[in-house]
């Protein structure tokens, strides 16, 4: 079952896709829709922004961008000491 959005998630949402509409943020094609990725993620595994991508590379993708959360959590663990 998938809850209703709220009008600040939908900005927000609308804010990313002019983002990626201006060409600010890279992304790639996913199942007909864009799927914002972290540069350091399309740099690791070689994507260019715009391309389509598999059900396989989207899981990299966010595999990797599961990874580039959990090391910017840790970092951020290791200042506030």
């Amino acid at each position: 079952m998938t809850r209703k959005l709220t009008t600040k998630e939908i900005r927000m949402l609308a804010k990313v896709e002019r983002r990626m509409d201006a060409g600010e943020v890279p992304f790639v094609v996913w199942n007909g829709g864009r799927m914002m990725v972290q540069q350091i993620v399309m740099d690791e595994l070689g994507l260019e922004t715009g391309q389509t991508v598999s059900h396989e590379i989207a899981g990299a993708i966010l595999n990797a961008n599961l990874a580039a959360c959990r090391a910017a959590v840790a970092a951020e663990k290791l200042t506030q000491k």
